[in-house]
């Protein structure tokens, strides 16, 4: 087994979201909070030094102008489309916007199309997207109102890339200890469900998830597993009790990852960031980190 390791890259940064498309690893990444940028190489190494390649800088003094966050590239009917949280200077309106760049190269310069929510229209970041059979669905950790004391998952249904044709629906509230951790109670210190994404693995779906304050040591990525066939249906989903990785003798407050199934359906490269022992907890000592995701008797381990 690889062991988990650290890249440094110049876009090393929170929030890594790594796809393989068309024999090629893409890694997409918010360049200081204010453009997008896509590293590519032909193998998971090659990531650390590849050059990224700006392709998208937002008009100034539009809603979606400033702090954008965990941007995630997907390919959809061979197009290629990235979903990125944004505001314009206030964490208050944040909100998911969809771009796209209408080519199966996920290079090309992309263009805003607008904004992706609910009917509800409420605070939202870390949208993702999957397909359960035969529909799409997004993903997201919003507010269930408009104020920062909990963020929890919701999913959607979607009538195409751009557009959700259902209500939101609760999957995941913070419940154990584990996924409260960081958090005093304050207004901007909330519990803390974050992070989607959604893949599958020896047969079974899963949505790994980032439980506590992404600020501390004890952030970690959990998972929730499908167990029913609707998944708008809370009852469908089973949280595990403790979390998949919360840490190990090399790295602390992992989370945000993004995961890649190889070939044989039951092992993962994963991608995540995290601190190095020893390290800092400020923001600008992150690495970005990889590891392997197998399937053994005692279920889904993180090596």
């Amino acid at each position: 087994m690889k062991k988990i390791r650290p890249f440094t890259n110049e876009l090393s940064s929170r929030d890594p979201a790594v796809i393989f498309h068309n024999g090629q690893y893409y890694g997409c990444f918010a360049s200081a909070g204010d453009s997008l940028s896509i590293i590519c190489a032909p193998d998971v190494e090659g990531l650390a030094k590849a050059e990224p390649v700006k392709v998208f800088t937002p008009e100034a003094g539009t809603m979606w102008s400033k702090q954008l966050w965990a941007p995630e590239l997907h390919v959809i009917d061979g197009k290629c489309y990235i979903y990125v949280a944004a505001d314009d200077g206030d964490n208050h309106n944040h909100r998911m916007y969809v771009l796209e760049n209408g080519s199966n190269d996920p290079l090309i310069p992309y263009t805003m199309h607008g904004k992706i929510s609910d009917d509800t229209d409420k605070w939202a970041i870390d949208g993702t997207v999957f397909s359960h059979d035969g529909k799409r669905y997004f993903v997201w950790s919003g507010w269930e109102g408009d104020k920062n004391v909990c963020q929890n998952l919701y999913i959607a249904e979607m009538a195409d890339p751009f557009t959700l044709c259902s209500k939101r629906h609760l999957i995941s509230t913070p419940e154990y200890e584990w996924e409260k951790y960081g958090a005093d109670g304050t207004p901007e210190s909330p519990f803390i469900n974050e992070g989607p994404y959604v893949f599958t693995l020896g047969g079974k779906t899963y949505l790994s998830f980032s439980g506590a304050g992404s600020w501390c040591e004890d952030y970690c990525i959990a998972l929730l597993e499908l167990v029913g066939n609707d998944p708008l249906d809370i009852n469908c989903w089973k949280k595990a009790e403790k979390p998949l990785f919360s840490g190990n003798e090399t790295v602390f407050g992992a989370g945000h990852c993004s995961v890649i199934v190889r070939e044989d359906g039951n092992s993962a490269d994963v991608f995540f960031h995290g601190w190095s022992k020893g390290a800092t907890v400020v923001w600008n000592t992150v690495d970005f980190w990889h590891g392997e995701l197998v399937t053994d008797e005692k279920g889904l381990v993180l090596k």
